[in-house]
């Protein structure tokens, strides 16, 4: 009868037992469902592509913008090329700032950085004014000399003939440029001058001295110890090729 009654005492218990831990465990799990510091996941949509052609995914993380830069967000119907004319970038440096490979791909919502460093931005070709052109000095090429019409080389006059220090000869050009390289001035005694290469320029004159002196293109000198144009004397000038070109008697 004992044995009985302890049985039936056990078991009441271990019933008792197990109910209380029952319940502890569902009013546990209510306590924790209710917390509201515990995050709840939240729900992400995914944005339509602009173009198809793709199924790419968006970045996991789409480029920030920096100081020199300003933010895009994709709308329906925008296109790269359409942006990038938009904001005055050139296409190849958006889609570099952005990693973009294919131009036809966009996706609604997509975060694109529009570069506006302007070290990067082509500047403007510099137009010339009146000033550079002013301070600029143009590039120089030998002048060239262009004769106007045929020589007209003549003996012009004679002065101080037969004093060494006073004796010269003056040659006119009254037709086109001439040069008088070997050249010559003679007279009878086979005395002759020869001049050196020089140009005679249209409408000027040549004096040649006979006694000894420095030349310049003006004025040519002998450098003789005797005068050469006696009065009386006639003169002879020729051309490089020996051809008589004028002749002249000494007063």
């Amino acid at each position: 009868m004992r044995a009985r009654t302890w049985a039936i005492v056990i078991t009441v218990n271990v019933i008792l037992s197990a109910a209380v831990m029952l319940g502890v465990l569902l009013i546990w799990d209510r306590i924790g469902s209710s917390d509201p510091s515990t995050p709840t996941p939240a729900l992400v949509s995914t944005p339509a592509e602009v173009d198809t052609g793709s199924s790419a995914p968006l970045l996991a993380t789409p480029p920030s913008s920096t100081p020199g830069s300003l933010t895009h967000i994709v709308q329906a119907g925008d296109t790269l090329s359409g942006i990038a004319q938009a904001y005055g970038v050139p296409l190849d440096r958006l889609m570099t700032a952005n990693g973009i490979t294919n131009p036809d791909l966009l996706q609604v919502g997509q975060a694109l950085v529009i570069p506006l460093d302007p070290l990067i931005t082509p500047s403007p070709e510099p137009i010339a004014t009146e000033a550079d052109s002013v301070d600029t000095p143009l590039p120089t090429s030998p002048a060239t000399l262009t004769p106007s019409g045929p020589p007209l080389i003549e003996i012009g006059q004679v002065l101080g003939g037969g004093d060494l220090a006073a004796e010269v000869i003056v040659i006119r050009n009254m037709g086109g440029m001439v040069h008088l390289k070997d050249w010559t001035l003679s007279n009878a005694a086979g005395d002759t001058f020869i001049f050196p290469d020089l140009v005679l320029f249209p409408s000027t004159q040549l004096r040649v001295h006979s006694p000894v002196g420095r030349s310049t293109p003006t004025d040519l000198y002998w450098g003789r110890d005797s005068p050469a144009w006696s009065g009386g004397v006639l003169i002879t000038l020729r051309d490089s090729a020996g051809n008589v070109v004028d002749t002249y008697i000494a007063p």
